[in-house]
């Protein structure tokens, strides 16, 4: 029986050490298979701040499990429909953001699981289920259900004031932190490194590690990385693809304009 091949999210955090990955916001796969060629661990599929569509999407997940990475798919909410069909189309785990309550967490699990964890759409003939090729395999949903990994964003001091709630919901694999919505909420915006917000982390990590849930976390620095790590993180997103992109050929600009004329500059 054919099985779609791919390195789930799943599979990566049980590897034990902590993992890096970034969000993939440009639709070129190229741009993927890079990531996946210099051996990042997993690939966010972007569509809450992203301008990628169906038909791109799809095209980033198939470069994921091509080049090596786990995919993550980030919808743009609770929309029960919508992480059914990322999922369909064969994300190996789903992100769901500004989660703020207990009701959130548990429609956001169901949307994602088959009976009896949840009540997830069912069609066995999309990517994920090979396309009909798993027509024969009584344990398909069980095994589905086994290895989609459910990422729920906490964000704000609702999400945070809900968490010891959030985290007693079967079937969340981990929980993703966004600083920066996190600093807004928390009366500080953008001041990601400020001790109020790096509290509020480490609240949140001592309390998921507690559950034996996984945390992670977005940072746009290395000193951001080793701090997160010290605190607990078991994995990172390192910026998009467009910040360390915009990043490099700004940095080569600078280095370039060293060797460059007054008339070259010019």
């Amino acid at each position: 029986m054919p099985e779609m091949m791919r390195i789930t999210f799943k599979s990566k955090l049980a590897g034990g050490s902590p993992i890096i990955g970034t969000f993939l916001q440009i639709p070129a796969a190229e741009i993927t298979e890079i990531f996946g060629f210099a051996n990042f661990d997993f690939g966010i599929v972007d569509t809450e701040h992203g301008t990628l569509g169906v038909n791109t999407s799809i095209e980033l997940l198939r470069t994921c499990d091509a080049a090596g990475l786990a995919s993550i798919y980030r919808v743009p909410g609770v929309d029960h429909h919508k992480i059914g069909h990322v999922l369909d189309m064969g994300a190996s785990a789903v992100m769901v953001p500004n989660i703020r309550s207990l009701e959130d967490a548990e429609q956001a699990v169901r949307a994602a699981k088959y009976y009896p964890q949840g009540n997830r759409g069912v069609c066995p003939f999309t990517r994920a289920a090979a396309y009909n090729g798993v027509d024969s395999d009584a344990d398909y949903y069980n095994r589905s259900n086994r290895e989609t990994a459910v990422v729920l964003q906490i964000e704000g001091t609702e999400g945070i004031d809900s968490l010891d709630k959030i985290l007693d919901v079967a079937g969340i694999d981990g929980i993703f932190i966004g600083p920066f919505d996190l600093s807004q909420s928390l009366g500080i915006p953008g001041q990601v490194n400020h001790s109020i917000v790096l509290k509020a982390i480490a609240d949140i990590v001592n309390r998921a590690r507690g559950k034996d849930i996984a945390v992670g976390i977005f940072a746009v620095s290395v000193e951001q990385v080793e701090r997160y790590l010290k605190t607990g993180v078991r994995f990172i997103a390192y910026g998009t693809d467009t910040l360390i992109i915009q990043r490099a050929c700004r940095d080569l600009k600078k280095t370039l304009s060293v060797f460059a004329t007054p008339d070259d500059k010019a």
